[in-house]
């Protein structure tokens, strides 16, 4: 069986000179396809040429909360045109959010949220999954998705590094919860406590290389190879094997794409 990682970043210009090695690694450890996080315009276009060189890049268009804190409304909406154009090629809408952290928002805040609705709203009309990347932000991301609520097709909470109460309040609004490598840490005790209460039929796994790696990497050198490690931390916690961890949140996640093949 081959496995899907559920967020990563193989358009990032970090990994260019080095791509061929990283997927070939990936695929010794039978992980075939990797579902993209979106950035911006420019992020968007590489992932198309990634996928016209390789076959397991399942793009995923969206503007990312560190796009929208960096342009102004207007190059914000000029995007959001562009996004809607290019939304028929791509095998979900994201990442799309929040991130209320100083330092990424530079008080960014209303104009986040203004472009957070609107991709919810795209993703609703063009009928894909939502990834989601919400940082810092809890409470304003849980009213959002209460008010304007899922795509049909659901939602993933990407990169989720909460608490079982966190996790719950996602699920009760029929999210996805995605764990990477931050999950491997042996003091995230928070995220072990919430992953063992995480159904397993809505639980997936990521890497989101190039960051986020597990320990024993250095920072942004993370390989999708690393989904075995997130695996087998997830095995530990729920007394699977990594095998079956592999297995059910690469089912998961077909589930969810619906044309991920």
């Amino acid at each position: 069986m081959t496995y899907i990682d559920a967020h990563s970043h193989l358009a990032d210009p970090r990994l260019e000179s080095r791509l061929d090695q990283v997927l070939f690694n990936a695929r010794e450890k039978n992980i075939t396809q990797f579902l993209q996080g979106g950035v911006g315009p420019e992020d968007w276009r590489r992932q198309l040429d990634l996928q016209k060189k390789y076959p397991g890049i399942l793009p995923c268009f969206g503007l990312h909360p560190y796009w929208v804190a960096d342009h102004s409304e207007a190059e914000c909406d000029q995007a959001l045109d562009e996004l809607a154009r290019l939304l028929p090629k791509a095998k979900a809408l994201g990442e799309a959010g929040l991130d209320f952290r100083p330092h990424i928002s530079k008080g960014s805040e209303h104009r986040q949220i203004d472009v957070f609705e609107k991709q919810i709203e795209l993703a609703k009309v063009a009928e894909l999954p939502l990834v989601l990347h919400l940082v810092r932000c809890r409470d304003e991301a849980l009213r959002i998705l209460d008010v304007w609520g899922l795509p049909q097709r659901g939602a993933m909470v990407h990169s989720f590094n909460g608490s079982a109460k966190e996790a719950e309040e996602y699920l009760q609004l029929g999210c996805h919860l995605s764990v990477g490598g931050p999950l491997c840490r042996p003091d995230n005790l928070r995220l072990k406590q919430a992953v063992q209460m995480i159904p397993m039929d809505r639980l997936f796994i990521e890497t989101d290389s190039p960051d986020q790696p597990p320990p024993g990497i250095e920072p942004e050198h993370n390989e999708p190879a690393t989904l075995i490690q997130v695996a087998e931390e997830v095995g530990k916690i729920r007394k699977i094997s990594t095998e079956e961890v592999l297995k059910m949140t690469t089912e998961n996640l077909r589930k969810w794409l619906v044309h991920s093949e």
